[in-house]
């Protein structure tokens, strides 16, 4: 992720498989991430849900939820003025 020079990210899409770096990849680019949308995958899918705990707890330590989509995914939306 170090090897990340760009100072603004318009689209992330996290897809680890594990919960740990998921977090810490969030994490990494959430001040960077625009107003707008990370995208989650496996967010809703039993098998990972390590995952979707990890990323709700990211999610609600910034006054924030993560949604289900009907494909599986999960989307949390980054708002253009923090609450």
């Amino acid at each position: 992720m170090p090897q990340v020079w760009a100072e603004k990210i318009s689209y992330l899409h996290l897809d680890m498989n594990c919960s740990t770096p998921e977090v810490a990849a969030a994490k990494f680019f959430w001040e960077r991430l625009v107003p707008g949308a990370l995208l989650l995958d496996d967010y809703a899918y039993r098998a990972y849900r390590a995952q979707k705990v990890a990323m709700d707890r990211f999610a609600e330590a910034r006054a924030n939820k993560s949604l289900s989509l009907p494909t599986g995914q999960g989307l949390l939306l980054k708002p253009a003025h923090p609450c």
